[in-house]
């Protein structure tokens, strides 16, 4: 079997759909805060590197739109159950950490300065969640993780089982190590977060139950941090 490396394999959708996250992540992670803010709490730059980059990358890697997971989740009864204990975990997870001082104290800076009220603030941090998760699911679920498990199918020749696998995989990397830069909470917390939301996506054949499921701890850690 020739295994000899070729010039065009660096140009194949696999690695452009890798190098692009990798690019989108480098510009926005020191560059969003100071570009393209509009107010003060959205992050415009984010929106564009996140979504409409990825988007123009596959459309020029003739990805299909339905290949996304953008449609309505696949969900049968008995996944639906496994969805709501998840969420029911959730929340007695976040209910733990509500005690739990040091993880909080790393961002008491950022979500209580100055002389807004509760709901001020939990609104500014909204607003700063969708700009910045809104384009994280999609980086993650659908460019990435739905992009690299159509083009390893379509262009490697894995099989569905395979190429879903190793797109998960390749997400997982991607999400804890953004979050080295954080408190150890949160990295160690997507050893198990990020396959578990990349395998909902891909099990309801969509990114909205995943989308939600990240908008819940979001909003499960926002509202710990100010109502404490």
């Amino acid at each position: 079997m020739n295994t000899t490396l070729k010039r065009q394999d660096f140009f194949s959708p696999f690695v452009i759909i890798i190098f692009t996250a990798l690019i989108v992540q480098l510009i926005g992670r020191y560059y969003a805060p100071q570009c393209l803010v509009i107010g003060s709490y959205f992050y415009a730059l984010w929106v564009v590197l996140r979504i409409a980059v990825p988007l123009a990358v596959l459309f020029m890697l003739r990805v299909p739109v339905r290949a996304l997971g953008l449609g309505v989740p696949r969900i049968d009864r008995r996944f639906r159950n496994v969805i709501l204990v998840m969420a029911a975990i959730l929340i007695a997870v976040f209910a733990a950490l509500y005690f739990y001082q040091g993880y909080f104290s790393s961002y008491t800076a950022s979500f209580h300065s100055g002389d807004y009220s509760k709901l001020d603030r939990f609104v500014n941090f909204m607003i700063f969640t969708s700009s910045t998760l809104t384009g994280w699911e999609f980086l993650h679920r659908a460019f990435l993780l739905m992009g690299l498990a159509y083009v390893l199918q379509k262009n490697e020749k894995f099989d569905e089982r395979t190429a879903m696998i190793a797109a998960l995989c390749v997400v997982w990397v991607f999400e804890v190590v953004f979050h080295f830069i954080k408190p150890v909470l949160e990295p160690v917390g997507l050893l198990v977060g990020s396959p578990l939301l990349s395998y909902i996506a891909l099990r309801t054949r969509s990114i909205w139950p995943a989308f939600l499921s990240h908008l819940l701890v979001e909003i499960l850690f926002i509202a710990s941090l100010i109502f404490r």
